[in-house]
């Protein structure tokens, strides 16, 4: 039914590209593999040859993607899950002081990025408490407070 509107290599493109668009939603670079394999089947329908070699190019193309293409994609940076947020994308920057930290609570106000947040020193903090204004470095982020530490 649908060999008789579309040919074997329309079906195989059209196969691919939708692979290519998923690909999108879907990190890793696993479906663009599968895809690529799809165009070489739909070259070799095009080329004329039969529905199993046009299979088997299909198969070997997509298995030459995933050996070759795929580790050198996820090295450049296509992997989609390495971007740091929230609160694992602040730790290590600096924060400005902006209220200074109470003796008793160890609590004190910083800012960054415009945003004002509650602070304490860390644990490893053996030294001066730092005056308004004075520039620290986040430590680590323990739910709303942040654990800073003087900058070296």
């Amino acid at each position: 039914m649908i060999g008789d509107i579309w040919e074997t290599w329309q079906i195989w493109t059209a196969s691919a590209l939708g692979l290519l668009i998923l690909e999108v939603f879907m990190p890793g670079f696993v479906l663009a593999c599968i895809g690529i394999g799809f165009f070489g089947g739909a070259l070799a329908a095009w080329l004329g040859l039969v529905f199993e070699w046009q299979l088997i190019i299909a198969g070997v193309t997509s298995l030459l993607a995933f050996l070759f293409l795929r580790p050198a994609m996820l090295k450049m940076g296509f992997s989609g899950n390495e971007t740091l947020s929230g609160a694992d994308a602040i730790i290590g920057k600096e924060v400005v002081v902006t209220q200074d930290f109470d003796e008793q609570t160890g609590l004190g106000r910083c800012k960054i990025d415009g945003d004002d947040w509650r602070a304490k020193y860390s644990d490893s903090h053996t030294g001066e408490r730092a005056g308004l204004g004075q520039v620290l470095l986040i430590e680590s982020v323990d739910s709303n407070t942040l654990i800073v530490r003087a900058k070296p």
